[in-house]
């Protein structure tokens, strides 16, 4: 390997590495993948001086620019390139054919022989040729996803390449703002679906991380989704995160969540053990929720069978709101173990400054897995998690969550399993949405489990035509030691209005609760108490057990 200028960055390592003196990178500038078709096709490649020197997992960096234009020279892919190196993968930055040096697809076929030529040199790059990833933005987005789509396809036959006994495979590939198709057919290059993601439509085992702006002019944020929803539907595993942002997304705009996304989607699949990343899925439903914080949802390392909505930037929200921000522990309907059918209430009450832990794993498409059900005893195992995380230094959650202030949710099954653990001393007050316990039993809960509360109770259903409204009626009427309100939307249904954006009326009076609740915002005593029903005109409440005030 022709090595044409090389330079070393040594870097402190932060307080709470140092029992690691020093991080050194060594950047090998400008060595050739291939030497048969030009001097584009060269790469940068970035190595870790410390730590393990084999075995290590690397990441190629492709470069966007309409496949006619861009560098690896450019200061947002040689920064990515330093900083993913620092953590510990190795790192090329590669150039490829531009279309008029070659037209396409020498620069897809350029792409393979780049990860040919990293496998070819696993050992003397000390990495693992079966933990490679790709990451592109734009042109280099589609190049990314090319790479994991149709590695072994024979519609690219590059006799010339050098590599070719090599398989160009990759461990999982990940794309900015990625075309994955050409959305107006009378272009010629729309003619050679092969060229395209979306030619390759299929049950794939490389995992796949998509970014996108919403407001994208350049790449229409339909087609990227056409392409996820097919690939998911296909049985592909693809994170689809789609941010307000436009064509920068993932290159220079909204970074606070394509980074912490690509942190976690690399260590995940790369099998790479980065202290930095606590979680291995991120996700953002309705553009992170309308409140002052915006928010994410996450599949914790520690937690992996639950999704965390919470703020993006936990410690602004604790500074903003002097104090640590309270939990929501929420059951699903059926109790099922998936939240994905809520997420759109949830992140809206996660937006205006709570920590919620919903039962269920991570999806990133509704029905995409068989749904399960799921023990009570998730609300408990929700509950030490936080009370864990809060307690541990090394926690992104220390100090950060208030222990004292948690509260449980649960719509129809999932309220029977919040009543079923209604006499744990950690929840301050429940919300059972939708769900009653009458004279029914059900997951581990029935008209008994009343006894245990301790604290005021919201229960919220939907009218006549919904199935749980006689039995919450009947909860309503048996509970004689704890406030309680009833608050009835009388159109809504038994679903409720979760599915509506941000969670529709039924969110608002979720937050609305905790915020009187856990956060003492009197404001909202007037709904709860006084009949104010101005924003919400559908509605009926009734309460008692309240101390005059």
């Amino acid at each position: 390997m022709k090595r044409i200028a090389t330079f070393t960055i040594a870097v402190v390592a932060a307080v709470a590495l140092m029992a690691q003196n020093e991080r050194r990178i060594t950047v090998t500038e400008n060595v050739p993948y291939r030497t048969d078709v030009g001097p584009s096709t060269v790469l940068d490649l970035a190595q870790p001086q410390t730590g393990p020197q084999k075995d290590r997992p690397a990441i190629l960096i492709i470069h966007g620019g309409g496949w006619s234009a861009g560098s690896k020279n450019d200061a947002v892919y040689r920064s990515m390139m330093v900083d993913y190196a620092m953590k510990g993968y190795v790192v090329a930055n590669m150039n490829y054919r531009l279309t008029q040096e070659a037209p396409l697809p020498a620069c897809i076929e350029d792409v393979r022989c780049a990860i040919r030529w990293m496998k070819a040199h696993a050992a003397e790059l000390g990495i693992d040729p079966n933990r490679i990833g790709t990451y592109g933005h734009s042109a280099g987005g589609h190049l990314s996803l090319m790479a994991g789509v149709a590695a072994e396809s024979t519609a690219f036959k590059d006799n010339a390449d050098p590599w070719r006994e090599q398989s160009c495979s990759v461990a999982c590939a990940a794309g900015g703002a990625p075309p994955t198709e050409i959305g107006n057919p009378n272009i010629p290059w729309a003619q050679h679906p092969e060229w395209w993601p979306i030619g390759y439509i299929g049950h794939n085992q490389t995992p796949f991380l998509v970014l996108q702006g919403g407001e994208d002019p350049i790449v229409r944020p339909n087609l990227t989704e056409d392409w996820v929803v097919k690939m998911q539907r296909a049985g592909t595993a693809v994170d689809y995160v789609k941010v307000h942002g436009q064509h920068g997304v993932a290159f220079d705009q909204q970074m606070e969540f394509a980074r912490p996304a690509m942190d976690a989607f690399f260590a995940r699949h790369l099998h790479h053990d980065d202290p930095s990343v606590s979680f291995e899925q991120i996700k953002v439903p309705e553009y992170g929720g309308s409140g002052p914080y915006t928010a994410i949802a996450v599949r914790e390392r520690t937690l992996t069978d639950f999704v965390v909505y919470r703020p993006v930037n936990l410690g602004m929200a604790v500074a903003r709101e002097r104090s640590a921000l309270p939990v929501l522990v929420f059951a699903n309907g059926g109790c099922m173990d998936t939240s994905i059918g809520y997420e759109k209430m949830l992140i809206e009450v996660a937006s205006h400054g709570y920590v919620v832990i919903a039962i269920g794993e991570m999806q990133m498409i509704a029905q995409h897995e068989k749904e399960r059900h799921t023990p009570s005893l998730m609300v408990k195992k929700a509950m030490d998690w936080a009370c864990q995380q809060a307690a541990d230094a090394q926690s992104p959650y220390y100090q950060k969550i208030d222990t004292g202030k948690i509260a449980a949710a649960g719509h129809s099954c999932g309220g029977a399993q919040v009543l079923a653990n209604a006499g744990d001393p950690r929840l301050k007050t429940y919300l059972i949405l939708n769900a009653g316990m009458g004279k029914m039993e059900m997951a581990d809960a029935s008209a008994k489990s009343l006894k245990s509360l301790h604290g005021p109770i919201l229960y919220l259903v939907g009218g006549t035509t919904d199935v749980a409204w006689k039995n919450a009626q009947m909860d309503y009427d048996a509970i004689k030691r704890v406030p309680v309100v009833l608050a009835d939307n009388t159109t809504s249904g038994h679903g409720g209005t979760y599915d509506q954006p941000l969670g529709g009326a039924n969110a608002r009076m979720v937050t609305s609760w905790l915020d009187w609740q856990l956060k003492g915002k009197s404001e909202h005593e007037a709904v709860f108490l006084g009949g104010d029903l101005t924003m919400y005109p559908q509605w009926t409440i009734k309460n008692k057990n309240w101390k005059k005030r």
